[in-house]
């Protein structure tokens, strides 16, 4: 087993050692300049208002920051401890974070002490005097400069124990009248922060966050922190906020995917002039930076981060627990009711492989999708939208993301989806209550309620200058089940028979009058393609449209292959390609994600020389599907130069049509046809 060095005994030199651990005077110890182009955002100036995130999607964007009354704190100094997990691909964005803590530095009013793991592999650029240092190192930040640093070997920061140890520093050495803690890397949501590739891929699960914590306090005597923070992938969720309410004042945590630059540490400059900016005060600093930052990048289209009032989750869980007891007693209708609200709300971490969906969703557009429902449970719906609102403190988002209000929900659709590891979690106050409720009312559904095509119906089909509309019928008596409705389509494979999917999108359920219901469908008759300039491939589209704001937003699945990889059995890196478009199908935005075998999603950073494999849905003649690629030689992976293009499929082509309805039972009904393409 690999010796783990006391961190207590190796900051106990650090004093000694006066400015850093391998020697040499202040101006040895000045932080160099960056070596590649990622600077702060100079927070002197205002972003542009159209391109500022924070204000899109808002009435009144001042309504939903706090008064600067509420932000104002007693005097005070600051210890923030940032625990950088870079030893991963992230590893570039883990050292220009540690440039943008060093514009702001520690002094007499803050101190900045950051963990810093980085990897062998990933990036070579040099932090100041302490060069393209493999393993871990500790570092107190000074003003462009280091302050002081230890060589701690290799840690394993995907231990808790390496995560308490920590915290026990940096209370113990640099105390405080504030502290706040925040954890840096990729993000799953419930399922934690991490990896640390070089000891073996571990990752902080999120009860190991809560007890590495925990056990921090204890030791160091505190209650808890004043600020806990995720700078990672989908943590905004209720089920985090349930297991660290007792460990922090404030929690700061993004609901959507963050692009890889994060939030911006050069915001740490406002604990250094005043001393009375509160965790409520640091936490609104971190969010309207962050989303400063975005503008800036290009990256604001679908960002979100927001602040939360951890002691006033404990309100939420009891609206949520109320309503959880009346979805228990509920009938049919109101199930059904919900089940729709679920596939209207927010998602975030979205697939087109549902194995590899995060299956987050925004509890307050959850709510309030399913508040115009009509339903009989108003008051206890609008009593968890009151909870909710206590509880955050304020909160950015996007174009993309406008209908974001600060929390997520794990949610599946049925129980099959819902991961072994959840359960790790305990009860989760309130949430657990609804969706065994949700589930129990699916698995009760009525066989002959259950969403399904008339069989003796073909699909009719209708061609015009735009595209091919489908049109398809459901059983009398099944119609109040549905909850969704989609379009799957593809090209048939003569020679096998099989059938090459190559995108899907959501089409129109409309009940009637008989019971019965129609579904109808529109598809333009294009399919996506994706080329290096050398060779081009067909991808697979997934497009939903916001007809309120005209957006666009299409995910494809890839596979990305490194180099070192290329010869090995190692399988390839899932990754989704994230485009939003405006109504003139100009790209807005664009970020490649990485999934990895955990469920911890980042933004990938590819090597050029690797390989990008866009991959279809493959359907076998015994109706059997795979994700495979058509690919035999790939893409170069030289991001910024990848091209896509969406064009039209040849005439005479025998088109697959799917289409599909869904009932809150988690079941499924399709029906299917093949049409020429004139």
């Amino acid at each position: 087993m690999r010796s783990r060095p006391a961190f207590r005994s190796i900051v106990a030199l650090i004093t000694s050692l006066g400015l850093v651990a391998c020697g040499g005077t202040a101006d040895d110890a000045q932080l160099s300049d960056r070596s590649v182009d990622e600077s702060a955002v100079d927070q002197g100036q205002e972003a542009e208002s159209e391109e500022n995130p924070s204000d899109a999607g808002r009435e009144d964007d001042d309504a939903s920051r706090p008064a600067d009354g509420d932000l104002v704190a007693e005097d005070g100094s600051w210890t923030v401890l940032v625990y950088l997990m870079g030893d991963n691909d992230l590893e570039s964005f883990a050292v220009g974070d540690v440039f943008e803590m060093a514009e702001a530095g520690s002094n007499e009013n803050v101190n900045i002490v950051t963990l810093v793991d980085r990897h062998p592999g990933y990036s070579d650029e040099e932090i100041g005097p302490l060069g393209n240092f493999e393993g871990t190192t500790l570092v107190h930040v000074g003003r462009e400069e280091v302050i002081t640093a230890v060589d701690t070997g290799e840690l394993n920061l995907g231990d808790p124990e390496t995560l308490k140890d920590f915290l026990v520093t940096g209370v113990t050495e640099f105390p405080a009248d504030r502290y706040a803690l925040i954890l840096w890397d990729h993000g799953g949501g419930w399922t934690g922060v991490g990896p640390d590739d070089t000891d073996g891929e571990d990752i902080l699960t999120l009860p190991e966050i809560r007890s590495g914590i925990a056990d921090g306090l204890a030791e160091v005597g505190l209650d808890s922190v004043d600020l806990l923070g995720f700078d990672a992938c989908l943590m905004a969720t209720f089920e985090v906020a349930t297991q660290v309410q007792d460990l922090a004042d404030v929690m700061v945590a993004s609901e959507e995917l963050e692009p890889g630059h994060g939030w911006d540490f050069s915001s740490l400059e406002i604990l250094r002039d005043r001393r009375d900016v509160g965790a409520a005060g640091l936490a609104v600093e971190f969010i309207d930076t962050y989303a400063a930052q975005a503008a800036e990048a290009g990256t604001g289209i679908d960002i979100t981060l927001s602040a939360l009032d951890l002691a006033e989750i404990a309100q939420l869980e009891e609206a949520l627990d109320e309503l959880a007891n009346v979805l228990a007693e509920a009938d049919p209708s109101v199930i059904a009711a919900f089940a729709a609200a679920r596939q209207a709300a927010l998602e975030f971490g979205a697939n087109p492989d549902p194995s590899l969906a995060a299956n987050l969703l925004d509890l307050g557009s959850l709510m309030e999708e399913f508040l115009v429902m009509g339903t009989p449970v108003r008051p206890e719906i609008e009593a968890v939208l009151t909870a909710l609102q206590t509880a955050v403190i304020h909160e950015i988002s996007g174009p993309a993301t406008r209908r974001a209000t600060g929390v997520s929900v794990y949610f599946p659709p049925s129980a099959d989806y819902v991961e072994d590891e959840y359960a790790d979690l305990g009860e989760v106050p309130g949430w657990s209550g609804i969706l065994e409720a949700f589930y129990f009312a699916g698995d009760n559904l009525d066989e002959a309620s259950k969403a399904s095509f008339v069989e003796d119906d073909a699909l009719e089909f209708s061609f015009d200058d735009e595209g091919l509309t489908v049109y398809g019928t459901v059983d009398a008596g099944s119609s109040d089940s549905v909850v969704a409705a989609e379009i799957v389509y593809g090209v048939v494979d003569d020679s096998d028979d099989s059938v090459i999917f190559i995108g899907e999108e959501p089409a129109s359920f409309e009940a009637l009058d008989d019971g019965s219901g129609e579904v109808a469908a529109f598809y333009d008759l294009t399919v996506l393609t994706l080329s290096d300039g050398i060779d081009t491939d067909f991808a697979y589209l997934d497009m939903e449209i916001d007809y309120e704001s005209g957006l666009w937003f299409l995910d494809v699945p890839l596979w990305y292959v490194p180099p070192e990889e290329a010869d090995t059995d190692d399988p390839p890196h899932d990754v989704i390609l994230g485009l939003t478009l405006n109504p003139d199908g100009d790209v807005l935005s664009e970020v490649y994600y990485e999934i990895n075998a955990e469920g911890m999603i980042g933004e990938l950073t590819a090597d050029p020389d690797g390989l990008i494999y866009p991959v279809v849905l493959n359907q076998y003649a015994d109706g059997s599907r795979e994700w495979l690629t058509l690919s035999e030689v790939g893409l170069y992976a030289d991001l910024p130069f990848l091209q896509y293009d969406l064009v039209p499929l040849e005439s005479g082509t025998e088109l697959f049509v799917e289409l599909v309805v869904y009932d809150y039972s988690g079941d499924s009904s399709s029906q299917t046809g093949i049409v020429t393409l004139p």
